[in-house]
């Protein structure tokens, strides 16, 4: 799903991969729906969506994560999960050890996603109806903008559990209220990193930078600061907004998804200033 800008179109894209908890049907999967809502980034394409009123276009997935996570390459696959061998090479990262690569292996920790390996066409279904899509939507709008502007800035939109769990490196450690990532400098300029960290610690809230979320492939991917394609990603602490537990916006939605709109605002003078 994408929602084009209202009015005049400025070099902006927010983009929300997680934002969906829509998994088709499958015959091998073993898990609860509760299950498969906890890898869901809940209401985050609606956190950000004012955003489209200033100017920004926002670009959410209308499937789950935990089906297939455009947050991965292609090839970050674990070849257990298979019923036989990848037809090429295959580079799993320690998210596909972890059992939360470009396709799950894990729910949770110690909960399997799957009751069989699957096969490899199924898998191949997934990256070309899904995940392709999605990247070229992204990509598309990115070169858009930066062929009319000169340059781009881009959003990589995401939430967290306020403490993480096993299959995290932090696991057991309370989270901060945002972690904002340029993958330690090399996806985004640092001055454009640091103003939206210091926006957010204006409005009151603690910020961490790179930890414990460095920025993960999206903003890899695209992010080419020498070639005026700026690209972070924004963590959002789910206890600022939502009843974790339940799956349910808290009385505290409106206000955080005021301060994002007064976070964009800031982007957005940022943007102006270097165009």
């Amino acid at each position: 799903m994408r929602l084009p800008p209202t009015g005049q179109s400025l070099p902006l894209v927010f983009d929300s991969p997680h934002s969906s908890c829509r998994f088709p049907a499958h015959p091998l999967l073993a898990v609860s729906d509760a299950q498969l809502k906890t890898g869901w980034d809940a209401f985050v394409d609606e956190l950000w969506q004012p955003s489209v009123g200033k100017g920004a276009t926002l670009l959410a997935a209308n499937f789950s994560r935990m089906y297939i996570d455009p947050n991965r390459a292609a090839t970050d696959i674990d070849a257990a999960l298979l019923a036989a061998p990848w037809p090429g090479e295959l580079s799993p990262t320690p998210y596909s050890g972890r059992g939360m690569g470009l396709i799950r292996r894990l729910a949770l920790p110690e909960v399997p996603m799957y009751s069989a390996p699957l096969t490899v066409a199924d898998v191949q279904q997934r990256i070309a109806e899904y995940y392709q899509p999605y990247h070229e939507a992204l990509a598309e709008r990115l070169q858009v903008l930066h062929a009319e502007f000169g340059s781009v800035w881009h959003v990589d939109c995401h939430s967290m559990k306020s403490t993480g769990n096993a299959m995290n490196i932090d696991a057991g450690v309370a989270r901060p209220d945002v972690v904002v990532s340029d993958a330690c400098g090399t996806t985004a300029s640092s001055d454009f990193t640091q103003m939206v960290a210091t926006e957010f610690e204006r409005l009151g809230l603690r910020v961490a930078l790179n930890h414990p979320y460095q920025g993960g492939y999206i903003v890899r991917r695209y992010g080419a600061p020498a070639n005026g394609v700026h690209s972070i990603q924004i963590e959002l602490n789910r206890a600022l907004y939502m009843h974790e537990a339940e799956f349910e916006k808290s009385a505290n939605f409106a206000q955080l998804q005021q301060a994002l709109a007064q976070v964009t605002e800031a982007i957005l003078e940022y943007i102006k200033a270097n165009t």
